[in-house]
C-alpha cells in the first residue's frame, strides 16, 4: 500500500523554513553546475570549433607553436601558392598583443590585434561581418567578444568610435562574429599599415587553405624541404588541440570547485532532511503501525525531497540563465561565450535531483530502522 501524492505535497508547507533552505541548496547546486558546464563547454568548443580540416598554418620553427613569437617572411604566402599543389589561398597575418585605449578612456587595456589581408576572410570562413564594412588603412573591425576580452562595455567598441593602440588612433568601422572560434575576441586591421606602424617587415604566421585535407602532406614536405625558411607546418586541428590541453588545468579546477560546493550543498541538504525526518519519527511510526510498509514511507519521503529539490532546481536554472545571458569570459588574449545549452541544463537539473535523492537516504534509513514501538514513544 502506497501513501497518496497529496500527503507528500501537503507536508511541504508544514515546515516552510526547512523547505526553503533545502530548495535553496538545490537552486545553488543547479546554478553552479550550469555555470561550470557552460564555462567548460564554451572554452572547449571555442578551441575545437576554430580548427578546420582543410586549413593548416606555417610558423617559425623557433616559435615552438607560439604564433605571437613567430616570424616568417612576408612573401611566404606567394611562395606557398606557387610551390605547393592544392593551395586555394594563403593568408599572411601579424598577430600581436598590445595595449588598447577605447574612446573616452584614459587608461590602456590589454587586447589582441590581427593584421590581415583580404585572403584572411577566405581562409577563416567562420568570420561574418554583422555590421559596418571591412576596414581600410587607419580602420579596424572588432569581434563580438572583443569588449569582454578587454573588460569594457560593448558600447565602447561600437561602430563609429575610435580605438588607439601603438600610438595611432583607428576608427571602428565594423563588427564581426565567428561562432565557436577564438577570433571573436580580436581586433582586425589591414596588414600592410600595421606592419609599418610596428616597424616590422615580416608576418607572424601564414594560414593555408587547401582543396582537401590530404594535401597537408605536400605542405609539410614544403616546410621540411625549404630549410632556409625555418618553418614548421601544423594542421589547425593539432594547434587548437594543444591549446585545449594547455588550458586543461583550468577546466579541472572549475570542476573541482563546483564539486566542492555541490558536496557542501549536499551535506547541508542531508542535514536539513535529517532534522525534518527526526521531528516526524512519531508520525512515520504511526504510518507504519497503520499498515504502510517501510518502502511506502521511504517513497513518500523521497517524493517530498524530489518535489523540493526539483522546484529549487528549476529556480537555479532560471537564475543561471539570467546571470549568464550573453556572458563571456576573457582568457589570456582571447575570449569565449558561456554556452548555456541543453547539456548544461541537464547537468544542472540532474545535480538538483541527485541532491533530492541522496539527501533523504540517510534520514529515511535511520527512521525506518527504528522499531515501531520505539518510534511511537519519540517526543
Amino acid at each position: 500500500m502506497s501513501l497518496p501524492f497529496d500527503y507528500a505535497a501537503r507536508n511541504l508547507g508544514r515546515r516552510r523554513l526547512r523547505t526553503l533552505l533545502t530548495a535553496g541548496s538545490a537552486a545553488l547546486v543547479a546554478a553552479l553546475l550550469v555555470a561550470t558546464t557552460a564555462f567548460v563547454r564554451g572554452m572547449s568548443n571555442t578551441f575545437s570549433g576554430a580548427a578546420q580540416d582543410d586549413v593548416a598554418l606555417l610558423l617559425s620553427s623557433a616559435a615552438e607553436g607560439d604564433i605571437v613569437r613567430s616570424a616568417v617572411r612576408a612573401d611566404l604566402p606567394q611562395l606557398v601558392e606557387a610551390d605547393v599543389a592544392g593551395v586555394l589561398v594563403a593568408s599572411g597575418e601579424v598577430h600581436m598583443a598590445t595595449n588598447m585605449q577605447p574612446e573616452g578612456r584614459t587608461e590602456s587595456l590589454p587586447g589582441f590585434v590581427r593584421g590581415v589581408t583580404p585572403a584572411a576572410y577566405s581562409v577563416h570562413d567562420a568570420v561574418t561581418l554583422v555590421s559596418g564594412r571591412l576596414p581600410g588603412p587607419g580602420e579596424v573591425i572588432v569581434g563580438r567578444l572583443a569588449a569582454a576580452q578587454m573588460g569594457v562595455e560593448a558600447r565602447e567598441l561600437a561602430v563609429g568610435n575610435t580605438l588607439t593602440f601603438e600610438g595611432a588612433a583607428f576608427e571602428i568601422v565594423g563588427e564581426f562574429v565567428a561562432p565557436g572560434t577564438t577570433l571573436e575576441g580580436e581586433v582586425w586591421t589591414p596588414l600592410a599599415p600595421l606592419r609599418g606602424l610596428v616597424q616590422r617587415d615580416d608576418d607572424s604566421v601564414v594560414f593555408v587553405k587547401l582543396d582537401s585535407p590530404e594535401r597537408y602532406a605536400l605542405l609539410d614536405y614544403f616546410a621540411n624541404r625549404r630549410i632556409d625558411l625555418e618553418l614548421t607546418a601544423m594542421p589547425t586541428s593539432e594547434y587548437y588541440r594543444e591549446l585545449t590541453q594547455y588550458f586543461e588545468p583550468i577546466r579541472k579546477m572549475a570542476w573541482l570547485l563546483a564539486s566542492l560546493i555541490a558536496a557542501a550543498a549536499l551535506f547541508g541538504g542531508a542535514n536539513t532532511m535529517a532534522a525534518a525526518v527526526q521531528d516526524r519519527v512519531r508520525e512515520l511510526g504511526a504510518l507504519r503501525a497503520l499498515g504502510f510498509g517501510g518502502g511506502a514511507v521511504a517513497r513518500s519521503l523521497a517524493l517530498e525531497s524530489m518535489l523540493i529539490c526539483s522546484t529549487g532546481g528549476v529556480l537555479g536554472l532560471v537564475l543561471a540563465r539570467l546571470a549568464l545571458a550573453d556572458g563571456a569570459v576573457s582568457l589570456a588574449m582571447s575570449a569565449f561565450a558561456l554556452e548555456v545549452d541543453a547539456v548544461a541544463v541537464l547537468i544542472g537539473f540532474g545535480g538538483a535531483l541527485a541532491l533530492g535523492v541522496l539527501g533523504v537516504v540517510p534520514a529515511a534509513w535511520r527512521a525506518l530502522r527504528m522499531p515501531v514501538a520505539l518510534a511511537l514513544k519519540e517526543d
